[in-house]
């Protein structure tokens, strides 16, 4: 598949200075180059603001800083304003807690096709080996040899298999995965009903797009990241909420939510 246009990477961020800093090194390190930078901040950090202005100034690529004030949960939100900010024709998606493989984005876009929606897998770093990587800043360190002696988990995500083909066919994460942008529109972008993680920015998606046509391609193996470890609140609450709201909108059947990127469908 060509662009006409850039390619754009939307990343989805909250707090995790330490976490972007090592992402700028791995965007700087990426094969393919053809894209823009769109920084989806679920916050107003004043530390987020200054890291991306000193990156913008020595960053090889646009970086776009979009956010919004921090009351809760609104990944949804925020993606929306990301995306209509956008300028590529193909969009990528990652969470500020995931750091890239040097082919990542070229896989992505090798593989895109406009009616395909890719997602890939992680690599599970441990709280140690994270540690170390963002007090040294070494991104070698997060190389499928290196990381067989830690306790990181999920390792076979770490291996890079050009060739290979994974014939998984559901299971998008948020984090990582890519699709084109005017399909995004036709579903009317993330529900923002959703106002609790684990499956606004994902499952629905998943399943909205899958409504329309498009297919599911696994990219194990292929989309390489490395999602470092972070502390989490219990989530049980969060597992409830949006299940029961995924499962009102399965229901419901619709690809074009109402609460999205166009606001004027709401009843």
């Amino acid at each position: 598949m060509s662009f006409k246009n850039k390619a754009s990477l939307i990343i989805a961020v909250y707090k995790r200075i330490d976490f972007l800093e090592l992402i700028f090194l791995s965007l700087e390190k990426q094969t393919f180059r053809n894209f823009e930078i769109v920084i989806a901040e679920d916050d107003c950090s004043p530390l987020v603001s200054d890291l991306i202005n000193r990156w913008q100034k020595k960053c090889s690529f646009a970086i776009k800083h979009i956010s919004q004030e921090d009351t809760g949960f609104r990944k949804n939100i925020i993606l929306n304003k990301a995306l209509a900010a956008t300028e590529g024709e193909y969009c990528v998606f990652i969470d500020g807690d995931c750091i890239l493989h040097k082919d990542f984005m070229k896989e992505h876009i090798q593989l895109a096709s406009p009616d395909r929606c890719l997602f890939g897998r992680r690599v599970m770093i441990d709280k140690t080996t994270a540690e170390n990587v963002i007090a040294n800043k070494d991104l070698q360190s997060l190389s499928f040899r290196k990381l067989m002696f830690t306790d990181s988990r999920h390792l076979e995500c770490a291996i890079h298999l050009p060739f290979c083909i994974s014939r998984k066919k559901s299971g998008l994460l948020g984090c990582n995965f890519s699709v084109l942008k005017k399909r995004l529109v036709e579903i009317n972008g993330f529900d923002e009903d959703f106002l609790r993680p684990l499956f606004g920015e994902d499952t629905d998606i998943e399943r909205r797009l899958s409504l329309l046509g498009l297919e599911m391609k696994c990219t194990k193996f292929r989309t390489i990241q490395y999602h470092f470890h972070h502390e989490l609140n219990d989530r049980a609450q969060d597992w409830k909420t949006s299940s029961k709201m995924y499962q009102e909108k399965v229901k419901e059947g619709a690809i074009f939510c109402k609460n999205g990127l166009i606001k004027s469908h709401i009843d």
